[in-house]
């Protein structure tokens, strides 16, 4: 029995509310930004107290307006993250059938199917294909929604975490040897409610996925007075040679986590009373990764403790080898978010 023809374009669900509220506070953040700059255009046609007392009242209203902003701009991360586990789901049973059809494209040439039967077997896999296409089209049109209300407008989410001046986060970190452990991501699900009625029973669940072997990247530990890389000679059991990372030794040390392979490795992040974790380029360690959500985790100090927090991530966080919700961090614990290798840094 044939499939039902599809639309070529699917709306797919959207917190319409959310945008068009977000999209308004956006609006009047700008408003009040503007007109603050406006007053420093003007103020010698005023005197300096009705200046003064002008722009305090304006000062007053931008952080009122950011306030509120930030607080649409967490509800729009909590929707893109969602959306983001839910198009991972897709594409996993997208990959699939695209798999199934290329066997049977390959079976055929053995032989192994008369005409008709390869046509109705390629049949059913194309129109599988087409139809998760479309539902990433719709997924991406929301996602591409949610992402304009605050284009542009990167600095002012910078600016909430940026760091103290005397803190460097891009320092180079003495790291002791470590053997990366295994990644193990967990099928995708769609937690946001997000989903397509289908006949075919397999459309939206979670996939078995294979174990992916990490692989070991090794570096050594050597203190000096000077910082100096020195590449070695490629192993041919890992993607990315050793290298040996020196630094002059510190008697303290702030409480910061290192990144021991994966993209940017080498550097170091004093951490925050919040350090967020993820793809998006507002997070304070920024991941280039493509197995790393865009809200990814946070860790969050507690007094002296410092616990790291799995932000209902599509492949899960991994304290050394395993996989969390929460947990308070040790000297020394091995942080793995998606293929990024980092390590949790408190003693000297």
């Amino acid at each position: 029995m044939d499939m039902p023809e599809m639309d070529n374009e699917l709306n797919f669900p959207i917190n319409q509310e959310l945008v068009e509220s977000a999209t308004q506070s956006m609006e009047e953040w700008r408003i009040v930004k503007d007109r603050l700059q406006k007053i420093d255009d003007h103020k010698d046609g005023v005197s300096e107290k009705v200046y003064e007392r002008v722009r305090q009242d304006y000062e007053a209203r931008l952080s009122e307006a950011t306030d509120k902003l930030l607080s649409k701009k967490t509800d729009v991360d909590n929707e893109l993250a969602a959306l983001g586990k839910t198009r991972d789901s897709i594409e996993q049973q997208l990959a699939e059938h695209r798999h199934k059809l290329e066997e049977i494209n390959f079976r055929n040439t053995l032989g192994e199917f008369t005409e008709s039967e390869f046509v109705e077997c390629s049949k059913v896999e194309q129109e599988k294909i087409s139809k998760f296409e479309t539902v990433i089209n719709a997924v991406d049109n929301n996602i591409t929604r949610y992402e304009a209300i605050f284009e542009g407008e990167n600095d002012l989410f910078a600016k909430q975490e940026e760091p103290s001046p005397e803190e460097d986060i891009s320092e180079v970190a003495d790291t002791a040897e470590f053997t990366p452990a295994p990644h193990q991501p967990e099928a995708s699900a769609d937690d946001a409610g997000y989903g397509l009625d289908s006949d075919d029973a397999d459309y939206f669940s979670s996939p078995e996925t294979d174990e992916h072997d990490s692989t070991e990247e090794h570096i050594k530990e050597d203190t000096s007075s000077n910082i100096d890389k020195t590449p070695v000679e490629e192993d041919s059991n890992t993607k990315k040679a050793p290298i040996d990372v020196n630094i002059e030794a510190s008697s303290e040390m702030r409480p910061r986590v290192v990144v021991i392979s994966g993209d940017n490795a080498g550097a170091a992040y004093p951490l925050k009373s919040t350090t967020s974790f993820g793809r998006a380029e507002t997070s304070t360690v920024p991941l280039n990764d493509a197995k790393c959500s865009r809200q990814h985790a946070q860790i969050q100090q507690h007094g002296n403790e410092y616990m790291i927090i799995d932000l209902n991530s599509s492949n899960g966080t991994y304290i050394n080898g395993e996989n969390v919700e929460e947990h308070v961090l040790s000297n020394g614990d091995e942080i793995l978010i998606g293929d990024t290798l980092l390590q949790f840094q408190i003693d000297s």
